[in-house]
């Protein structure tokens, strides 16, 4: 998760998405439980973020949801999932016009 903050530091402060973006999409793949933050970090970017749009596109799709475990899940899993969702649309949505 450090890897995450700090490419997200990096883009709030350089807005240098050519070194954050790859950072953030490996440890999209790496780390399932970092989405929300990557996702909320993409939804930023607006443009500077579309690289990301097959990976936003894929999750949006899935039918398991990158929180699923074996056994169970809590209430909790819910509000991440939806919160997951709602960012990734807004990051395409934000990648498409350029605006917040």
């Amino acid at each position: 998760m450090g890897t995450v903050r700090s490419a997200t530091a990096l883009w709030r402060v350089s807005g240098r998405a050519d070194e954050a973006l790859p950072v953030l999409l490996a440890a999209w793949e790496e780390n399932r439980h970092a989405r929300v933050d990557i996702a909320e970090c993409l939804a930023e970017m607006g443009p500077a973020a579309r690289d990301a749009q097959l990976t936003i596109l894929t999750e949006l799709t899935r039918r398991r949801r990158h929180n699923a475990r074996e056994g169970g899940s809590g209430s909790h899993d819910i509000h991440q999932d939806e919160k997951l969702l709602t960012l990734c649309r807004a990051a395409l949505a934000r990648m498409e016009r350029g605006a917040f």
